[in-house]
């Protein structure tokens, strides 16, 4: 088929399309929703071997499986030979990782796998056992089956569809992995370096990898579900519509009007003290006695109130301040008495242990003394005395007289 028979047929294809549009209108396509959530991680829950209070019994047969395999096997795919050659340079023992796998789930700071759930339309216009709802299990299916291949640095090794709960979902669970790192394996489990190596880089704090990853993986699964008619409907908030630079210019609005109303605050605050210090004072004519306008009266008493109350407080914290300074010195005489005991204390049981080693050498000089004595009444004293130097000079002596005394 040439080029031009293929555009008129394409034409045709188009032309056939924009009737039927026309036809049906706007109002005939189908719309539902698209959840993505950070799910648990439980797959006992996933798997089923744990059932809910939730899940119908009688439909765990239609749940459909994309992919089963055991986390501990794709460990040892990912991981043991970067785990090999990190091994191989280590000079410490305690740097020595035997399992990487167990490594990992005793780690603070990574998880052993990670979870999504991926969900169209809701209870109302998806739930199990309508159309709308195989449509959205074909539409799930298809998406887990071609998430290996888009997401090459999170390894999946279990997904499956629950058609036993009120609404078709997917759960996901995969190991992210980075390749090439200089710390620690080079290859290792790391969520946040899996994504940016598959060009999912933070933009900021509304705009993270993580966030930018799961806004992809929802385009790509509405445009699975347009394949099938059905429109991905957005919901949300007026923030959630707006762009990600509205959304930081609304905030600096709202910071720069706080700012605004304590500079207000502050300008009110600066007119009250200079009217005080331009308060007009006049001598009554009875005597020495000030007098001063009503306002300007009302601002001197207000003033002296929160120059009292600011005394008060302060004075109180003075109070607090010498209270807990004075509790920390007692806690430090506490301290160093009991330091003082703790050094007394070593040092009576290093005077004690002292005298028992003396006796002890006391009565060993006893001991030695007897026995030459014995040796020389009997005649052996000058063989034995022999034989011990001879013996002395074997290089095993010394170590193995020291381990016989211990």
């Amino acid at each position: 088929m040439d080029v031009k028979s293929v555009f008129a047929l394409l034409s045709q294809k188009v032309t056939k399309a924009k009737a039927s549009s026309s036809e049906k209108g706007d109002d005939s396509i189908e719309k539902r929703t698209v959840s993505g959530v950070i799910g648990k991680g439980d797959l006992a829950h996933n798997n089923r071997t744990f059932i809910a209070e939730n899940v119908d019994r009688q439909r765990i047969k239609n749940n459909i499986t994309v992919i089963r395999e055991p986390v501990a096997d794709v460990y040892h795919e990912l991981f043991d030979k970067a785990l090999g050659d990190y091994n191989s340079k280590q000079n410490r023992k305690d740097r020595i990782i035997k399992d990487y796998h167990d490594h990992i789930r005793h780690s603070r700071q990574e998880k052993e796998f990670h979870e999504v759930i991926f969900q169209i339309g809701n209870k109302d216009d998806t739930s199990v056992g309508t159309d709308m709802a195989e449509t959205a299990a074909l539409i799930l299916r298809k998406y887990a089956e071609e998430f290996q291949e888009r997401n090459p640095h999170l390894r999946l090794f279990n997904a499956v569809i629950h058609l036993d709960e009120a609404t078709p979902h997917l759960h996901l669970d995969f190991v992210p992995f980075a390749t090439g790192q200089k710390r620690g394996l080079s290859t290792r489990v790391s969520l946040s370096k899996a994504l940016e190596q598959q060009g999912f880089s933070s933009k900021g704090k509304f705009e993270t990898c993580s966030k930018l990853w799961m806004d992809n993986e929802k385009k790509r699964l509405s445009e699975l579900m347009l394949e099938h008619g059905i429109e991905w409907e957005q919901l949300g908030t007026e923030r959630e519509h707006l762009s990600v630079l509205d959304y930081k210019k609304q905030e600096r609005t709202k910071e720069i009007a706080a700012l605004d109303k304590e500079i207000s605050k502050a300008a009110d605050k600066a007119v009250k003290l200079n009217a005080v210090d331009n308060i007009a004072a006049k001598k009554s004519l009875i005597g020495d006695k000030i007098t001063v306008s009503r306002e300007d009266y009302e601002n001197l008493t207000d003033l002296a109130k929160k120059q009292i109350a600011a005394e008060k407080k302060e004075k109180k914290l003075k109070s607090e301040n010498t209270a807990l300074q004075n509790k920390i010195s007692e806690q430090n005489a506490v301290i160093n008495t009991l330091k003082s005991e703790i050094s007394d204390s070593k040092s009576v049981s290093l005077r004690i242990e002292n005298q028992k080693l003396k006796e002890r050498v006391s009565a060993l000089e006893k001991f030695k003394t007897s026995v030459e004595s014995f040796l020389d009444r009997c005649g052996m004293l000058e063989k034995f005395m022999k034989f011990f130097k001879a013996y002395d000079r074997q290089p095993h002596a010394h170590s193995k007289r020291n381990q016989e005394m211990e």
